[in-house]
């Protein structure tokens, strides 16, 4: 993870009187700028005190889902717990923060899980993230409660406005990186006229671009991986997924966005396995996806000065 691991690190001790966990079950590196990233589902500890998690159960009105571990029966389909890790994707973000840092003078706050997902889902509501399991609920709050929310605060005191990527895998056959916004694939499909229900809103609302541009135009933020050598969906050659897989935006991207208030806005990087799986194509996806964040948030104003 390059130079970060020599880096200190804000960690948690104890959350509560009643509740601590080990400090490096989550970590949070602050940041000098106004990126945030996430890393919820690249972790490898499998800490035998958290029961793994199970999927959940229907509740009585066929719709909602339990996730107590002991419920029955289980609903495997309607209620399915993930807990394959995303492989490689916090080596990606470690590289993205160094990138950041050492070549273009951003050093982006950076939260990581390294409890395994099996564990903790960081990336979903606490009640089927950690399924009642007092030591995962312990580690979803300080993920959430104490170092999102944290970096959050710092970037809007000092800088008003700010961008968080939440870093992901998927291994779907289209093999492209997809970016999720927030918005459905049927969405993209039929070409969105607004971002009003994006992550992106504040986005547009300040730089008055069309929903076009922001998503798959020239500077776009997929068109511009797009001119690295990526296949990336939304982007210029790939305006929407079409029949084709695609993660639009989970919890995170959600929950730390602009889509409902405030001006930080969120996009979610699915990035493919066959770039996760090759050790060198890996490590040149972590410099390339720096180099166009960077263009991204000189494009689009987040490259500002912290307020004095």
């Amino acid at each position: 993870m390059l130079a970060l691991l020599l880096l200190p690190c804000l960690l948690l001790s104890s959350l509560t009187a009643e509740t601590s966990i080990p400090n490096d079950w989550i970590e949070y590196t602050p940041g000098d700028c106004n990126l945030i990233i996430s890393s919820p589902h690249g972790g490898w500890l499998r800490p035998a005190e958290i029961e793994d998690r199970t999927h959940g159960c229907l509740a009585a009105d066929g719709v909602t889902c339990r996730w107590e571990k002991s419920c029955s029966p289980v609903a495997p389909t309607a209620c399915r717990a993930v807990t394959g890790a995303d492989i490689n994707t916090q080596q990606v973000a470690a590289q993205l923060v160094e990138h950041l840092a050492e070549r273009y003078s951003c050093r982006p706050h950076f939260i990581r899980a390294n409890l395994h997902r099996s564990k903790l889902d960081p990336n979903r509501p606490v009640e089927q993230a950690a399924q009642g399991d007092r030591l995962a609920q312990a580690a979803w709050k300080a993920y959430h409660e104490t170092f999102m929310t944290a970096a959050m605060e710092r970037v809007q005191s000092r800088y008003g406005i700010g961008l968080v990527l939440d870093i992901h895998g998927q291994s779907h056959p289209e093999q492209w990186t997809e970016l999720g916004y927030v918005l459905s694939k049927e969405l993209l499909n039929a070409g969105p006229q607004d971002l009003s229900g994006s992550s992106i809103r504040a986005l547009q609302a300040r730089t008055g671009q069309s929903a076009r541009e922001l998503l798959s135009g020239r500077l776009s933020l997929g068109s511009l991986m797009e001119s690295a050598g990526y296949k990336v969906v939304p982007s210029r050659s790939h305006p929407s997924p079409g029949s084709g897989n695609y993660f639009s935006g989970g919890y995170i991207t959600q929950r730390y966005s602009s889509l409902i208030s405030g001006q930080i806005d969120a996009i979610q990087v699915e990035i493919a396995s066959g770039i996760r799986l090759n050790p060198t194509a890996c490590e040149k996806f972590g410099a390339d996806l720096a180099q166009q964040v960077d263009q991204f948030r000189r494009i689009n104003g987040y490259d500002i000065s912290p307020r004095s």
